[in-house]
């Protein structure tokens, strides 16, 4: 008879995992303690910066920005430094989290377990980029939704909207979870559009997302040119070199980001539509003017 495997025991809070590099021997890029048990989705500790050069000055200082405190300390006998962060490890990227037999392994977790009481600010998404063959980290978006966010998701339910954050404009996706576990490995398109109705213009984002070759999942979000705050997110979008789509599922818990590129030809088609938009709007009768009405006509009669 042949043996079976022996069953994969239930990750525990505090567990230590490295994120390894597949195929080599000692190679690593960090290393942290999991901070949600049951999955190794979310660790504390610390992610190199100083390989294979010392880190930026100038990256410290977006950091700062950003999280508003960092701490770098020494990983190596050498002196290259990690930098204190919590890591959410990108759903594809897992199986290359690795738990070592090492010697030092008791001592660096037992280092790291004060940060599961206080875990630092910086926030990173990490991922592995096959064809580099390394970890890729970006600022990672809000991981908790505010209220006012969560209360157009319960009245309006599943969708998509634009929203300023800590990284710049995150798409915020709703969706139920079933679905969101296919999205992880799958390409996702998108095309800006503007669309002309009676009462005001939409300017469309539409997201296809590559789960299902007959029924690709989709995503919309509209942008109002009248609107001051959305015409901020308008005039992000148009500099912003990728798209954040920031997962939640049904209980409006964040899951996990997917970051597509968004190139120079889209900013310039969007700059393009925005000054549309903007000359479509000034043309309207003011007594005329109303995007919420708008929106929901094309929605209706989109259905």
């Amino acid at each position: 008879m042949g043996e079976r495997e022996p069953p994969k025991e239930k990750i525990q809070n505090g567990e230590l995992f490295f994120l390894w590099h597949p195929g080599s021997a000692d190679t690593f890029s960090g290393y942290g303690l999991t901070l949600q048990e049951g999955s190794d989705e979310v660790l504390v500790g610390l992610l190199m910066v100083d390989r294979p050069n010392p880190v930026d000055p100038r990256w410290l200082e977006k950091v700062e920005t950003t999280f508003g405190a960092y701490q770098l300390t020494q990983m190596t006998s050498s002196g290259e430094r990690g930098i204190l962060c919590q890591m959410r490890i990108d759903p594809e990227s897992r199986s290359h989290l690795r738990q070592p037999p090492l010697e030092n392994a008791p001592a660096i977790k037992e280092a790291l377990e004060p940060l599961l009481e206080e875990p630092p600010k910086p926030v990173f998404s990490m991922h592995w980029d096959e064809e580099a063959r390394l970890w890729r980290s970006g600022f990672a978006p809000i991981a908790e939704l505010p209220p006012e966010i969560c209360k157009v998701f319960e009245n309006s339910g599943y969708g998509c909207l634009a929203a300023e954050t800590n990284i710049g404009v995150v798409h915020v996706c709703h969706a139920p979870d079933a679905d969101i576990e296919g999205f992880a490995d799958k390409p996702v398109l998108s095309q800006w559009q503007l669309i002309e109705m009676p009462t005001a213009p939409l300017i469309r984002l539409q997201l296809t997302i590559l789960d299902r070759p007959d029924d690709p999942y989709r995503f919309e979000s509209f942008l109002n040119v009248a609107a001051e705050d959305q015409a901020q997110v308008l005039a992000e979008l148009a500099n912003q070199k990728e798209l954040h789509l920031a997962f939640y599922g049904d209980d409006l818990g964040y899951r996990y980001t997917k970051t597509i590129p968004h190139s120079e030809q889209q900013w310039q088609q969007l700059d393009d539509l925005v000054a549309m938009a903007e000359a479509c709007w000034n043309q309207l009768p003011t007594e005329r003017r109303d995007f919420d009405q708008a929106k929901a006509d094309y929605m209706r009669d989109s259905e």
